[in-house]
């Protein structure tokens, strides 16, 4: 495993982490001791119901950590395969939670992960177990030029472009 933490890179184009989208989340996500994890607070914008954030918002935000944590623990570029979410209690807009992943473990061409929501005293609202499949064929140069690192540490940024060695 690797040991180094802080924030990570956010994806220029993301609805979920880019800093310069007006329109998104600007979630600033962090590695910690195999750990993502992100603090929350989405507003009314993306409520499902009354002061409930929006199912898919939820999803998104999870699937895009799971992503990291994959990458981060693996340094694998890996897509979505399948997904179980579960739902246990509603994620109120205007509220503050932590969300958070782990790479559960790595099966053949299968990789599992898991990421959930809580609350300040820890009780989960919504949880994800995810199984990701490493993707083929990148343009590793691209795929790293979409990242923004201005706000990562230099070890984590080494990181990342330590993948354009790796071809």
């Amino acid at each position: 495993m690797n040991r180094m933490n802080g924030r990570l890179p956010a994806y220029k184009k993301s609805f979920f982490m880019s800093p310069n989208r007006p329109d998104g989340l600007k979630l600033q996500m962090f590695y910690e001791d195999g750990t993502v994890y992100c603090d929350l607070f989405v507003d009314n914008r993306f409520e499902g119901y009354a002061d409930v954030l929006h199912g898919g918002m939820i999803f998104g935000i999870l699937d895009t950590m799971v992503w990291y944590v994959i990458f981060m623990r693996s340094k694998k570029i890996a897509m979505t395969r399948k997904v179980d979410m579960e739902f246990m209690k509603p994620v109120m807009c205007s509220t503050r939670y932590r969300a958070m992943s782990k790479l559960t473990r790595i099966e053949e061409k299968n990789i599992y992960a898991t990421a959930w929501i809580e609350d300040d005293s820890g009780e989960v609202y919504s949880r994800i177990h995810a199984t990701f499949r490493e993707g083929k064929n990148f343009d590793v140069p691209a795929f790293i030029d979409r990242f923004d690192f201005s706000n990562t540490t230099p070890a984590i940024r080494d990181y990342f472009l330590s993948l354009l060695g790796a071809k």
